[in-house]
């Protein structure tokens, strides 16, 4: 048994607080104070421990949780120790309705909470599994659909439903807003939050409240996750010998898997590229500074400002694609590696950018693991681009700004007056 200072030994009848407890305990708040890229007041890790540790509490049916507030020196020191006194204390007050680990894991959350930063969020070894499977490309149970974010709505749109997968046979389809997972509401949930609601394993079933055309279906669809792979990047011939490459999601091959898709299509004749970042969210930053690698030859990618200010210039390395003429889409949904890569390229002047505002995120996340598997996900520094913008908030501003009707069929000539405009940008160029 574990003794935390200042807390009598657990009855019997409660859970063993474990070392490695303690470990995560302290871990989250270290990894939150020292690597966050704003400087953060203990006081605020320490109000969001105690929210954390209320709200798992309430969620077991404590009504009325006694949990004391805690009170954060200057420098720091001493709040690990309070936070861990209070969490052994709930133990011992509530016993068998407290599981330690999920204890432990709402008030790490709760500490991330208290940043009010959307993109520092708490992972569950099943979440961070997940967000993995989801960046690196790999198979993984889903129900095959692409999400947007109706901001106006504010609701969760299907945008693409993948043929013969477990959301084709439902019935759902684009334009459908999600409103529920599993009887929670989506609307107020991240990215990386639904998502993980809707990954499972393969055979289990997910069931969706779905709204369409402004009413909400009778009844739930019910779906069977099946494995789905979704393709990082597709390329296709279009006429006019202009190649056209979409890039889904910042996978770490995504740097080596446009360029060859681009070789590819210059092989076969292309003599001007369409580059499709719409709706692409990011992924990893390493995989952004290598597909901008892909286009700039020369000079600075990126500047990255992190923690206490210190900022460093990530410089192309050489060995980019043959310059050709390149017209870059964009939407509401390019974010963060999208951003990266299409604002160096508009400060460059190495592609035209059609289409929307991006969505404005110009932080940097990193992935410190827990060691059970669970992990935080941190913003831990701030970009510009290689002119010295900073685009977070602001987003990135089209070259030639050109609506996306509700009814367009991305990537379909005549059907998609963003990449007809770019096809027209291309045209007079040669």
């Amino acid at each position: 048994m574990i003794f935390l200072a200042g807390v009598p030994a657990l009855s019997p009848a409660a859970h063993d607080v474990s070392i490695l407890d303690l470990v995560e305990l302290e871990l989250g708040y270290t990894t939150l104070s020292e690597q966050y890229y704003r400087q953060v007041k203990p006081q605020v890790l320490l109000d969001g421990a105690r929210t954390g540790i209320v709200a798992y509490l309430r969620g077991r049916g404590v009504a009325a949780p006694q949990v004391a507030f805690m009170h954060a020196r200057p420098d720091g020191r001493g709040a690990v120790p309070a936070i861990e006194q209070q969490v052994g204390k709930a133990i011992e007050r509530y016993g068998s309705r407290v599981d330690v680990r999920q204890l432990v894991y709402n008030t790490i959350r709760g500490e991330a909470a208290a940043l009010r930063d959307p993109y520092t969020v708490f992972f569950t070894k099943a979440q961070m599994d997940g967000f993995r499977t989801a960046l690196d490309g790999a198979s993984f149970g889903g129900i095959g659909i692409v999400l947007a974010r109706d901001d106006a709505a504010g609701a969760w749109r299907v945008d693409q439903v993948f043929e013969g997968s477990p959301a084709a046979r439902a019935g759902l389809e684009p334009g459908d807003r999600i409103a529920a997972v599993d009887g929670e509401p989506a609307g107020g949930l991240s990215s990386e939050e639904l998502r993980a609601q809707l990954r499972g394993k393969i055979g289990t079933v997910v069931h969706l409240s779905v709204t369409r055309g402004g009413s909400p279906l009778p009844q739930p669809l019910a779906l069977v996750r099946a494995s789905i792979t979704p393709p990082e990047v597709t390329a296709r011939m279009l006429s006019g010998n202009v190649g056209y490459v979409a890039l889904r999601i910042f996978g770490e091959r995504a740097g080596e898997d446009v360029r060859a898709a681009a070789e590819r299509l210059e092989a076969r004749g292309a003599k001007a590229l369409v580059f499709d970042l719409r709706n692409d969210g990011g992924g990893y930053e390493s995989a952004a500074v290598k597909v901008a690698g892909d286009f700039i030859a020369s000079g600075p990618l990126v500047a990255v400002a992190e923690n206490h200010g210190k900022r460093r210039v990530t410089m192309a390395g050489g060995g980019a694609l043959p310059p050709r003429p390149l017209a870059v889409l964009v939407n509401h949904d390019s974010a963060s590696g999208s951003e990266l890569v299409a604002a160096a390229l508009q400060d460059r002047g190495l592609g035209k950018l059609v289409g929307t505002r991006t969505f404005g995120k110009g932080l940097v996340q990193t992935i410190v693991p827990l060691p059970d598997g669970a992990a935080l996900k941190v913003t831990t520094a701030r970009y510009f681009t290689p002119n010295g913008r900073d685009i977070d908030g602001i987003g990135v501003i089209p070259d030639d700004v050109v609506d996306e009707p509700a009814d367009a069929e991305l990537g379909v000539p005549g059907r998609d007056p963003q990449l007809d405009r770019a096809l027209t940008l291309l045209s007079a160029e040669e």
